[in-house]
């Protein structure tokens, strides 16, 4: 099937910056946009930004089509924190009532780390062991909170594959399995599935070692094609390319991903109604046209 046409994240956390980089974007050509989780949260007390947000877009004919919740320890789905869950709620129910009022579509959601190492611990001190079956259960419990205010305000959740245990598109698809319904699905982050899944020569020793570090013993155990694995609930992807062995945001073809391959499965995504690119987290105008070109020759329309 067609693929919707490629979205940019374009939001400064700035009323004034924000006019002009729409008004210059939409010259470029941009027409959807993702809202990221620092603009968010500067959305949800300002109700003269989030007016100003609806009016420029619509101005210059740029739709607002995804969100990004907030993902640090603390917000995550699934926080393994005293009072965590608590805490999740409310900060996802105000991401959700926030897309609603500027006219989003999709909600993307992180699952929280459940090993807590040194470098990722709370004041209460790390968490050494992943308990996934326990995280599983602590998610289930927050979506049966998030799913009927996402369901009242016309919202998808899309839960997002990153590099940690608790992340992969296996773990993910335990959670979907006993949650699925129209208003949860899956955000494909590819430079995270990236690093995860083996490739000719990959080592675990190669892994960047902040990322390594949130496995048992330091070791990435590689996973399995996370995409054939979440293509049947994909409805956003963050896209952006790597080397494999760390979250370099990089554009299509600067690093070793397959797009021809995603493309093409893309294409078979029976839920997707967005495609974002991630690359550089924000890219400035002089960047583009470039994004524009190197997303064309991968396979994605503009």
């Amino acid at each position: 099937m067609p693929l919707p046409p490629l979205s940019l994240n374009l939001s400064p956390a700035d009323k004034t910056l924000f006019n002009v980089c729409v008004s210059l974007c939409s010259a470029l050509g941009v027409r959807r946009m993702s809202i990221d989780s620092a603009c968010l949260v500067k959305l949800w007390d300002d109700p003269e930004f989030r007016a100003e947000v609806v009016r420029t877009a619509d101005a210059h004919h740029v739709e607002i089509v995804d969100v990004h919740a907030p993902h640090g320890l603390k917000d995550s789905i699934g926080n393994p924190l005293e009072g965590g869950l608590e805490h999740s709620n409310e900060v996802m129910l105000k991401s959700l009532r926030t897309a609603a009022e500027i006219g989003a579509k999709i909600v993307t959601m992180h699952t929280a780390r459940v090993r807590l190492v040194d470098q990722f611990a709370p004041p209460t001190g790390p968490i050494p062991h992943a308990d996934l079956d326990a995280a599983v259960e602590r998610s289930l419990r927050q979506l049966e909170v998030l799913i009927p205010e996402a369901e009242k305000l016309g919202l998808v959740i899309a839960l997002e594959n990153l590099f940690l245990p608790s992340s992969t598109a296996a773990h993910l698809k335990r959670i979907m399995e006993k949650a699925r319904c129209a208003n949860l699905g899956f955000c494909y982050d590819s430079g995270h599935a990236l690093i995860v899944e083996q490739m000719p020569g990959k080592t675990p020793e190669m892994i960047a070692g902040w990322i390594a570090c949130g496995w048992e013993d330091g070791i990435v155990d590689f996973q399995t094609d996370q995409l054939d694995i979440m293509l049947p609930d994909v409805v956003t992807t963050h896209f952006h390319d790597n080397h494999g062995t760390g979250d370099e945001h990089l554009l299509p073809g600067d690093g070793v991903a397959d797009w021809a391959r995603i493309a093409e499965r893309m294409r078979r995504a029976p839920r997707l109604m967005s495609v974002q690119s991630e690359a550089g987290k924000g890219p400035a105008m002089a960047d583009i046209k470039e994004t524009f070109r190197k997303f064309a020759a991968a396979g994605f329309p503009i």
